[in-house]
């Protein structure tokens, strides 16, 4: 009898084992397209009773422990949408639940995407968390390496974006040829701060053999060419910057002032005051300022002659699209021309990332098993690399799957008969004794 029980208690365990690989396998079937979602395996032990050993074993059933392999890596596969994310390597997005939230979750489901109000969102409802930052890049948190530092990713931040002019160059002939007190002039076009254009004419006045004085007049906006926009406050008319020339070669002697800087002040615009460093060129070369025979038959008709203007200014771009570097960094990109990065998105690395606890929206929570989050910049500590334009796929292998699930079955059949026919054996005891 006890033997006939014990044979049905082990059946009885075996279904609810096989139920659950079962369970386990559906729900990999179920999620076999779901980004970024981890196969569960069940393994499966047996339990004993009393003592064993080669020649006395007494079996007590099977147990199924599913887990799930949070730490398997899946195929990344390219996207047509440059906010889509994927991680190849151990780490997580760190994300919240609500985009002012402070309970932080860990996923590997990367299809983001911009919300009505610009935060980056997955399709499972979780909102990307990391660092801003300056245009350089840097930081501008206390705690960044923390979560205290981390607020929900807004990729509309920024509206638009204007570089002011602090840099300017001109190569350019001078005429050697021209008459002294003649002058010559180069209309440079620059920007202020807020991104308005306008024109400043440099004026380059002969002075003597091989020495001319260079300043400049206040600037006019560029849209009309006339009105004053500005105050030059040096160099001017009156305190002039003194260039000097070879008398060999034509090539750039000394200058009076070095650094040679263009100080504007009062903009129209409201824009900051504007302090411009001007490159005249090396010193004993020709490759900025030079100072040639024009060629004029008259020297009164002898002109500058201009090689390039160069400055580093931007008018104003209005905000475009937003893209994302393999170390994390977000950067905002405008009309015109300029990108730089507003925020730095960190990975969440663990000590044993499959002790992370699943919750609904294929993302998981921080365990005593598991460990705590270690915030690190993408591509350190073994956080891996993320590839912008990507997802990463189920780690479901269908064709796996469906073998184990027959495997399930036929063991899931063996134990019914099992018990069907301990059923038929106990039927036969009872009728033996009848």
């Amino acid at each position: 009898m006890s033997s006939l029980s014990s044979a049905m208690s082990i059946a009885v365990s075996a279904l609810k084992s096989q139920a659950s690989s079962v369970s386990a396998i559906s729900n990999n079937l179920a999620n076999s397209e779901t980004i970024g979602y981890k196969t569960t395996d069940a393994s499966f032990y047996s339990l004993v009773t009393g003592t064993s050993s080669n020649y006395n074993f007494t079996g007590a059933g099977v147990v199924a422990n599913p887990r799930q392999n949070i730490a398997a890596q899946g195929a990344i596969v390219g996207t047509e949408s440059t906010t889509d994310l994927a991680i190849d390597g151990n780490g997580f997005f760190v994300v919240t639940d609500d985009a002012g939230g402070d309970v932080f979750y860990y996923t590997r489901a990367g299809n983001f995407f911009a919300d009505d109000d610009g935060n980056l969102v997955n399709r499972n409802g979780y909102y990307l968390q990391g660092y801003p930052t300056d245009n350089e890049g840097n930081v501008t948190t206390s705690a960044g390496t923390s979560s205290a530092g981390l607020e929900t990713v807004n990729i509309e931040r920024v509206s638009g974006s204007a570089i002011a002019t602090t840099e300017l160059s001109v190569s350019a002939n001078l005429p050697a040829d021209l008459a002294v007190g003649g002058t010559v002039e180069a209309d440079v076009e620059i920007y202020d701060s807020l991104g308005v254009a306008h024109t400043v004419t440099i004026t380059y006045e002969k002075t003597g053999a091989n020495t001319w004085d260079m300043y400049i007049a206040d600037p006019v906006l560029s849209s009309d060419g006339g009105t004053v926009s500005g105050t030059a406050s040096s160099p001017t008319s009156a305190s002039p910057v003194t260039l000097t020339f070879s008398a060999d070669d034509g090539s750039l002697l000394s200058t009076s002032s070095d650094p040679i800087t263009f100080d504007i002040t009062g903009w129209s615009s409201g824009a900051a005051d504007s302090s411009i460093t001007y490159d005249p060129g090396t010193v004993g070369t020709t490759s900025g300022l030079s100072q040639w025979s024009s060629g004029a038959d008259d020297p009164a008709d002898a002109d500058i002659d201009l090689g390039t203007i160069r400055q580093n200014g931007v008018r104003y771009g209005s905000f475009y699209s937003a893209t994302i570097d393999e170390d994390g960094y977000v950067y905002a990109n405008f009309s015109n021309g300029v990108s730089y990065p507003i925020y730095q998105i960190p990975l969440a690395t663990f000590s044993n990332a499959n002790g992370l606890e699943a919750v609904s929206g294929n993302a998981y929570s921080s365990t005593v098993d598991s460990g705590n989050a270690t915030y690190v910049a993408a591509g350190s500590g073994g956080s891996g690399t993320i590839f912008s334009g990507s997802l990463e796929r189920s780690t479901t292998d269908t064709a796996d799957q469906f073998s184990k699930l027959i495997t399930a079955q036929q063991a899931y059949s063996a134990a019914s008969e099992i018990i069907s026919s301990s059923q038929d054996m106990f039927d036969s005891l009872i009728s033996a004794k009848r």
